[in-house]
């Protein structure tokens, strides 16, 4: 065997074992980061989970075949399409999954629907008894339990028939003519915000002007608190607190 024949079964053996390292670094690299992803998205549902450890794996292991068969010196194009279709594909198959999901993250801060809730859309009506990353879940008065998408609440009318008289506060307000009344409007809100963990979080505070007079402006603070049991104490104590910062602030602007 001549030397350039030893080089060239050298080059082969260095060229297989760069191929090798990178098999195994795509190994540990789709186990490590499917270990990461798992714990990231342990609140996300099983099913959910596993599909996005599945396909992220499949992408790293995509890459490291990309960049073996290129240590190799083969064509990449075949490599090349068949990750792109692999890409398409799980944009398709995730649309509607990946819709549901973010139509979850709406759903808590725009829509207001909670547990315990009864509502009607799309043609189900029922009272809401799960609310997941995926669907939400209504008892029908028939007793099935109607799975609707997440999806849907972002496309259709949704109706919340119960009831939030229990719930609501009306604190009448008498608020100097010496105070502007923007700065009362936002100390009051102030207020407010100290307790919002009594409150319910779906309903922003309303304050609204009921009459003016010379000396003073007649408004009201509506509130809807997330405990019905609450609702007198809360609205005792926060009158209480309104009347105390009026004061102040009408004693401040006098001088």
């Amino acid at each position: 065997m001549n030397l350039v024949e030893v080089m060239d079964v050298t080059l082969v053996l260095v060229r297989v074992a760069v191929v090798a390292g990178i098999l195994l670094a795509t190994f540990i690299s789709a186990r490590f980061v499917g270990t990461i992803l798992r714990k990231g998205l342990r609140l996300v549902p099983p099913l959910v989970a596993d599909q996005v450890v599945r396909w992220v794996s499949v992408f790293i292991w995509l890459v490291g075949l990309l960049l073996a068969v290129n240590q190799l010196g083969l064509n990449l194009d075949i490599l090349l399409l068949l990750i792109a279709v692999a890409g398409v594909t799980f944009a398709i198959a995730s649309k509607d999954i990946l819709s549901n999901i973010v139509s979850k993250y709406f759903l808590g801060i725009y829509i207001p629907i909670k547990s315990g809730d009864s509502i009607q859309i799309a043609g189900f009506s029922g009272k809401v008894v799960e609310i997941n990353q995926i669907a939400t879940l209504l008892l029908d008065d028939e007793g099935y339990v109607v799975a609707v998408p997440n999806s849907v609440f972002v496309k259709d009318v949704c109706v919340n028939k119960s009831s939030l008289a229990s719930q609501r506060v009306t604190i009448p307000v008498s608020i100097s003519s010496k105070i502007s009344l923007p700065k009362a409007e936002a100390e009051l809100l102030k207020l407010v915000y100290k307790y919002k963990v009594h409150l319910d979080q779906r309903f922003p505070p309303i304050f609204t002007v009921k009459s003016r007079g010379s000396s003073q402006v007649e408004a009201e603070l509506v509130l809807l608190v997330a405990r019905p049991e609450i609702r007198e104490t809360l609205a005792a104590e926060l009158g209480s607190k309104i009347r105390e910062r009026l004061d102040d602030l009408s004693r401040e602007d006098g001088k």
